[in-house]
This record gives C-alpha cells, sequence and structure tokens, in this order.
C-alpha cells in the first residue's frame, strides 16, 4: 500500500511541476527585444497569446498571432523561429541571401518556416521542401 500511494505521489508532482513549466503570459512580460522584433514586423493587435516554457535555467518565449503565426524567442529575445504556417515569412526577417536564393531556384514557392539553429539555418518552402544554409546564408543542401 505503501508503494500505491508512493508512486502516485510521485506522479502528481511529476504533473505539477510539469504544469509549472509552460504558462501565458502578458505580451509586455516578453524581452523587449522580442517585443520590438513583433512590433516592427506585425500588428500587436494580431498577438493572440505568449506562452513563457521554462525547460531549463532560462526561459523560452512563444508568441501566437490570430493567424496561426507562431514566433519563438529565447529568454533575452532573440529569434529561434517563425513558423508562418502558410503564408509567407514577413520580408526583412530572413537574410537576403537566402531570399534570393529562394527566388531564383524556386520561384513558384515562398518561404512559410525560418528557424536558426545553432550552426546553421533553415527554412521550410510552401511545398514542404526544407533547406540548410550556413550562418552566412550559403546554402548547404536540401534537408532529408
Amino acid at each position: 500500500m505503501k508503494k500505491i500511494l508512493a508512486v502516485m505521489a510521485t506522479i502528481m508532482i511529476s504533473l505539477t511541476a510539469c504544469a509549472d513549466r509552460q504558462h501565458v503570459i502578458a505580451y509586455t512580460e516578453l524581452p523587449a527585444q522580442a517585443q520590438t522584433f513583433v512590433q516592427k514586423h506585425f500588428n500587436v493587435a494580431d498577438v493572440a497569446y505568449v506562452e513563457q516554457e521554462r525547460d531549463g535555467i532560462h526561459p523560452e518565449y512563444k508568441v501566437y498571432l490570430k493567424n496561426a503565426t507562431e514566433i519563438d524567442f529565447d529568454h533575452r529575445g532573440n529569434l529561434q523561429s517563425i513558423d508562418c504556417q502558410v503564408s509567407p515569412v514577413p520580408s526583412g526577417i530572413i537574410p537576403e541571401l537566402i531570399t534570393n536564393f529562394v527566388a531564383l531556384h524556386h520561384p513558384d514557392h515562398f518561404i512559410v518556416e525560418y528557424t536558426i539553429e545553432y550552426r546553421h539555418l533553415q527554412v521550410e518552402l510552401s511545398n514542404g521542401l526544407e533547406l540548410i544554409f550556413d550562418m552566412e546564408g550559403h546554402f548547404i543542401r536540401v534537408d532529408d
């Protein structure tokens, strides 16, 4: 009986800890750099809600827009990724070398998702194709 109670207590504590890791916050609680990014590229009135997620030492932020766009920021407010679902990522967000490459080699498609990884940049096109670039924006390969 004690084992069952111990297991149940452990499960309850785990569920409570998971619930505390992610919660909705006010837009004004975003780091200033993230707020500036949103104001520059989108209408702040289009922000549906903002989540703060703590997966380690530092929090991360997800901004959800009413048009289903999702923008991820690190704890300092640096852009990590933007997913516009089916609409183009706004101009000025993606490095010009990448947008020029896509326009030249994939003229019938546009970028719907942009991710900044540790050692490379990744874009997803409207046809589902994923392209990998180095940190300067030079094409490396098509992602499998």
